[in-house]
């Protein structure tokens, strides 16, 4: 008998990748532990987690990667693959929401095509009017907003129905509650720091990406990312068509390609003075557009 008759041909999902050694979970609930070949280097290719492979596993168990599928969507920190959604959190009080990182998420967001959830955090007495507030300058902007407390539950049922089945990852700035928040969704009781006994996993000590089993039916990153994110990688004719407040006043403004800047007959600056898209939201966009124009002139200087 052949070694290739020998060989099992497999497919999974890496969920974990350390020194070159790759954890991939296979439809049926199995894992396997596989070395990438030299072919991956050879192309400039990294496996990461989430990613969909297809692998051999050989006589002696031994697990090789074989191809990587096209990704859908690739996040730089945490450096995993095919996110379905991210959760981006925000705090009800302290720390001061960055609502300029959460607009820049959106963007991220919208060019990788990934599904955003808008997560207010600490809102420990329930809904109050700093969340109220936070949250209705996103109403245009993204279709799920959750109020809730990592610390005392609630909301996060109404944020375990959205993840159903999602590979999710989350972000936001420090000390908003994502390391807190990540602990409830995976079953933690954040009171006595022990997880229950849906998750057989204690405290969070990896250092790197993993991706883990959630109640929700499907994975998340056990490492929050995107505590900062400095710019987003978009030309500034771009980040307009990101907006999704904006997107019915596409067209409709004097000089084809408007920015919506300083332009004269811009209106999607009329539906700001009039207030049907968000002052301090739009004030954002412009500090972030300006952003990407000098970042433009300076990479051609």
């Amino acid at each position: 008998m052949t070694e290739a008759v020998l060989e099992q041909q497999l497919e999974g999902r890496i969920i974990k990748g350390v020194g070159g050694f790759y954890t991939v979970l296979c439809p049926d609930g199995k894992t396997f532990v596989c070395k990438a070949r030299g072919l991956f280097r050879k192309r400039g290719e990294t496996p990461l987690p989430g990613d969909d492979v297809s692998f051999t596993v050989d006589k002696k168990g031994e697990g090789y990667l074989r191809e990587i599928r096209p990704r859908r969507s690739e996040l730089i920190r945490p450096a995993v693959a095919n996110i379905d959604m991210l959760i981006i959190v925000v705090a009800a009080s302290e720390p001061a929401p960055d609502l300029e990182l959460a607009d820049k998420l959106l963007l991220y967001c919208a060019k990788q095509g990934v599904t955003p959830v808008l997560a207010i955090n600490k809102c420990d007495d329930g809904e109050t009017a700093e969340s109220r507030a936070i949250a209705e300058q996103y109403k245009g902007a993204v279709d799920n907003v959750v109020m809730l407390s990592a610390r005392t539950g609630f909301g996060l049922d109404k944020l375990s129905a959205l993840l159903n089945r999602n590979t999710v990852c989350l972000a936001g700035q420090s000390a908003v509650g994502k390391s807190s928040l990540l602990n409830a969704l995976l079953g933690l009781d954040l009171k006595t720091g022990e997880l229950s006994a849906k998750t057989d996993r204690g405290r969070h000590t990896t250092r790197h990406a993993e991706l883990l089993t959630a109640p929700f039916g499907g994975l998340i990153a056990d490492t929050p990312g995107f505590s900062m994110l400095e710019s987003v990688p978009l030309e500034p004719e771009e980040i307009p068509k990101l907006y999704r407040e904006f997107a019915e006043y596409i067209g409709m403004c004097r000089f084809l390609g408007c920015l919506h800047l300083s332009e004269p007959d811009c209106e999607v600056k009329r539906a700001m003075e009039d207030g049907r898209i968000d002052k301090a939201r739009y004030e954002r966009y412009k500090k972030i557009v300006n952003e990407a124009i000098e970042q433009r002139r300076h990479k051609y200087d």
